[in-house]
């Protein structure tokens, strides 16, 4: 009887384990010049999941956050997790140098963390120093330098 219990047991931790331990993602904006977060900025992420893989039911396939006073937007993955995910930020400041934009392998954002490419204008040195903790999306933004503000009328869209 007890082997029985103790079975019972283990086959129940097997089945409710992987949902007490899913991941949270955070997507994080900050300043290149001075390294503070940006907050209230609008971040959209794209759940994708590829030919043979089902998204659950009841998740949504496109998040939509804004960053908290950090710079911060967290959520979680849902359960099975997508094999890849695309992240895009939109500063509410068009005087901002961005890329803003990342595709990546979900067990890579987790694993290791992502660094959305350093604009231009930061040293190597700096954009080494620049890491992502594992389950952290970063993205890096700068302003406009004065001659970027001085002719962005002349070449905008």
């Amino acid at each position: 009887m007890r082997m029985l219990f103790r079975g019972f047991v283990y086959v129940l931790a097997l089945l409710v384990g992987p949902f007490c331990f899913a991941q949270v993602v955070t997507v994080r904006v900050i300043n290149a010049a001075n390294g503070r977060p940006l907050q209230k900025q609008h971040v959209s992420v794209s759940l994708l999941y590829d030919g043979g893989q089902k998204p659950p039911p009841r998740s949504e396939a496109i998040v939509t956050l804004d960053t908290d006073a950090n710079g911060e937007a967290r959520f979680t993955l849902p359960q099975p997790a997508p094999l890849h995910m695309s992240a895009l930020v939109r500063l509410t400041s068009e005087h901002w140098v961005c890329g803003c934009r990342v595709l990546a392998a979900t067990a890579d954002v987790i694993q290791k963390g992502i660094v959305d490419s350093v604009p231009g204008g930061k040293s190597k040195k700096a954009a080494a120093s620049l890491k992502a903790a594992p389950g952290e999306i970063l993205f890096v933004a700068r302003p406009f330098s004065f001659f970027e503000r001085l002719l962005y009328p002349f070449v905008k869209e």
